[in-house]
């Protein structure tokens, strides 16, 4: 038996796929793209750090039981992924994997259905909490056709994340507020361009002062970033 380290229970079910790239509704002025100096963030447990939140990651990850699973990284003979890192260094700053706990992963990154799905989509029941996978600042907090409820992070250096199809928003989470790892972005659900309840987690990176806004940004696929060595160590 698999033993949680930093806790796992899995919730195995099939949810359908989500959207790729999708371009967003028109938004209300409280929603729009935050123009804000650059944030600057330390490692776990660093001063510049807002507080930390309840959240700690799950040691393992497995693909969804009894579905196909597009893009999925290797797997062994029981569906979890054999090189799973649960926190990762992306160009300096450490992020989660899987900002949720208890699930499985029910679609990789990479090119699905002829276009890019431009994250991972994962997977619970009940649907989980979603939290922020590092400390950062939230620069977009809206509706879009296909991402549904989404929020955005920008963590420094140019590295950001988008949360997708929530059902809401945490309480507090508007542009501009800062956020610490580990804190409730919102709650996993099937907003917009999603036909069961699951989250999209995208790691971008780029410059965000673009006509575009994070749907000008560049995607990457989460599970091909180095790990972070200090994570069991830090309590991240």
């Amino acid at each position: 038996m698999r033993v949680r380290a930093i806790a796992l229970a899995l919730a195995a079910l099939a949810v359908s796929a989500c959207a790729s790239s999708p371009a967003p509704v028109s938004n209300r002025p409280s929603q729009a793209i935050l123009r804000m100096p650059p944030v600057n963030y330390g490692p776990p447990g660093d001063a510049r750090n807002p507080p930390q939140g309840p959240f700690q990651p799950n040691a393992y990850l497995r693909a969804c039981p009894g579905m196909g699973v597009s893009n999925a990284p290797v797997m062994d003979a029981e569906r979890w992924l054999t090189g799973f890192q649960p926190v990762i260094v992306v160009y300096g700053v450490i992020l989660a994997t899987a900002p949720v706990n208890d699930v499985c992963l029910s679609s990789g990154y990479g090119q699905r259905g002829g276009r890019l799905h431009a994250g991972i989509d994962l997977t619970s029941r009940p649907p989980g909490i979603v939290y922020s996978g590092a400390p950062g600042r939230v620069i977009e907090a809206q509706n879009s056709s296909g991402y549904g409820l989404n929020v955005v992070l920008d963590h420094g250096n140019g590295i950001y994340t988008r949360y997708a199809h929530l059902d809401y928003f945490a309480p507090g989470i508007t542009p501009g507020v800062s956020i610490g790892f580990g804190q409730p972005v919102g709650q996993m659900g099937a907003t917009g361009n999603a036909q069961a309840a699951h989250l999209h987690y995208e790691i971008l990176t780029g410059n965000i002062d673009n006509p575009r806004g994070s749907f000008g940004l560049a995607s990457h696929d989460p599970f091909t970033f180095p790990p972070y060595e200090g994570a069991l160590q830090a309590g991240y």
